[in-house]
């Protein structure tokens, strides 16, 4: 049962963190590049990061898909020992 927290708190760390990441990480380009090119619209910003999220979603997205069907199914296997004693 210990293991099947541990995985599922470091799934929810990976699919959380890694778009925040990527996410920081593009808005700070953006930052650079529009403190250098002096041009100061914010919808820019957020083209740029929405992008980012969609591009990450197509490259991530059936991973992200596989990893949380197969903790649910571990999940579920994991119910009929709930309620065993252990000798």
């Amino acid at each position: 049962m210990h293991t099947l927290a541990l995985d599922s708190l470091m799934l929810v760390i990976y699919l959380s963190g890694i778009p925040m990441v990527a996410i920081a990480f593009t808005a700070g380009c953006m930052a650079i590049l529009q403190a250098v090119t002096q041009i100061q619209e914010q919808s820019v910003v957020h083209l740029v990061r929405l992008a980012t999220l969609i591009a990450l979603v197509v490259v991530a997205g059936s991973w992200a898909g596989d990893a949380v069907s197969d903790l649910f199914e571990r999940s579920l296997r994991s119910i009929e020992t709930i309620g065993r004693r252990v000798p």
